[in-house]
């Protein structure tokens, strides 16, 4: 109790009189946090409102959390909202992962709360764990600085987080001390999301066998990490003020650029890139490079064309970021046809190795065995001739003009007419993960699989893939 106190106070999340919307979903964190509040509720005048949202990921076990919740709204003498969606239709009509979607739904949810009941805070229950495991799953994505701060204890001015300091042990023992009762989510013991094998498995090995203050001391590099990452926010504001930079149409003097340290060269252009992303993500790490390659190069009018409609280019001294040009022609240009879009995804494969694409869910597993153990009539696993890989291999969704040679066909034929030809729905396609080399697609799971990589009777190396 006193802790969090501290926690509110250190990052101002609470002003006397605030109306509050808690996020209860019935779990351990979210009925803690919703007792702590209404403990403090008097303290800070607050008015406290218990929100819901029903997923309908695991049928009568969700139907009974918002049962449980609301019950627990009487019990306190505390208003309830719920709303009912179902993730799972909503997903296969339009693609994408299921966490990505959650989220969506659940921030819209909070909208309409907000304007509902006249909401100036929206409570969550995300605790410390919850940031290590974001933390370390953004560490393996190759997440830089503004990844690694993990959650913000503040966003938007709204959205608040109590427990942000507080341990998922130091929760459960409050809860337990007091007899309260919460309901337990049997999807957190899916070790099929990497989440759960990083909460599962992950941090336990790594606080039993090298850091027993695992937790604190990645919550601490976090909290260094946020103030760094702020300071370089600050700083990019303040050069796009002080240059005078049009964000809708920005012309940059590129010796000016040059002056600059290039962490914040790298992040000027990021930012500016993003103020085109209507969420203001998938920009990455090859699109920033581009555009430095760009300034760099010795070519005096180059372009670039980027996602969201996007070009950079240069113009002897001046780098100029637009959108809408991408039917005009220069002297040099390069053009990302794997471009990122807000549902996309790609993990590079190491072989042997697996990959866990968070999201579809799925764990992908790659090993090279004896020729010996080749089944030339498998779905899954399938095996690939290794010298004929163009390595590294990737695995990701569709993009545009991607193709394949199907096993047995002398020509190739579009993964887009392939769905279409399987009756794959449209809002399917975005989910299913393909397996590329530098060259092509190399596998469709459950589909086909290249004839390029088909096994000879040369083979001498054999790559298998599987989805596990």
């Amino acid at each position: 109790m006193l802790k969090v106190r501290k926690t509110i106070e250190k990052y101002t999340m609470l002003d006397p009189g605030d109306r509050v919307g808690v996020a209860v979903s019935g779990g351990a964190d979210s009925v803690a946090l919703l007792h702590v509040l209404s403990m403090l509720a008097t303290e800070y005048d607050l008015t406290l409102f218990i929100l819901h949202l029903n997923h309908g990921i695991r049928g009568g076990e969700s139907d009974g959390d918002e049962l449980f919740v609301m019950e627990l709204g009487k019990s306190m003498d505390i208003p309830a909202d719920s709303e009912k969606v179902s993730i799972p239709a909503l997903r296969e009509k339009r693609g994408g992962s299921l966490e990505d979607i959650c989220r969506k739904e659940r921030y819209a949810f909070f909208e309409r709360m907000s304007q509902k009941h006249r909401l100036n805070k929206i409570a969550l229950g995300h605790n410390l764990n919850d940031q290590i495991e974001t933390v370390i799953m953004r560490f393996l994505r190759g997440s830089g600085l503004e990844g690694l701060k993990g959650f913000l204890p503040v966003r938007d001015e709204i959205y608040i987080r109590p427990f942000i300091d507080i341990t998922r042990e130091e929760i459960i023992s409050f809860l337990r001390e007091r007899n309260i009762s919460f309901v337990t989510d049997s999807s957190n013991r899916d070790n099929t999301y990497l989440r759960n094998r990083i909460r599962n498995s992950l941090v336990p090995e790594l606080k039993a066998s090298y850091n027993v203050k695992l937790e604190e001391n990645i919550g601490r590099t976090a909290d260094i990490l946020r103030l760094e990452d702020d300071f370089i926010r600050e700083s990019i504001e303040g050069i796009i003020s002080d240059w005078e930079i049009d964000r809708d149409n920005a012309r940059i003097n590129i010796r000016k650029l040059k002056k600059l340290h290039p962490a914040l060269q790298w992040r000027l252009i990021k930012t500016l890139l993003e103020g085109y992303s209507p969420v203001r993500n998938g920009i990455g790490y090859l699109h920033v490079k581009s555009v430095v390659d760009l300034i760099e190069g010795s070519n005096p009018s180059a372009s670039v064309d980027l996602p969201f409609n996007l070009r950079a280019r240069r113009e002897y001294d001046e780098l100029i970021i637009s959108q809408g040009e991408g039917e005009e022609s220069h002297t040099s240009k390069n053009h990302f046809p794997d471009e990122r879009k807000e549902d996309d995804f790609s993990y590079t494969v190491k072989v042997p190795g697996s990959v866990d694409i968070v999201e579809t869910g799925i764990r992908m597993n790659f090993d090279v065995v004896d020729v010996r153990e080749v089944d030339t009539h498998s779905d899954n696993p399938v095996f690939m001739n290794y010298n004929s890989i163009s390595f590294p291999l990737v695995v990701r969704n569709i993009r545009s003009g991607d193709r394949i040679q199907p096993l047995g066909m002398k020509g190739t034929k579009k993964i887009k007419a392939l769905f279409i030809d399987g009756k794959v729905p449209k809002s399917g396609r975005k989910s299913i993960s393909l397996l590329v080399d530098q060259k092509s697609v190399l596998w469709v799971p459950g589909m086909r699989l290249s004839d390029r990589v088909k096994i000879t009777d040369a083979t001498e190396k054999v790559v298998k893939a599987e989805i596990i």
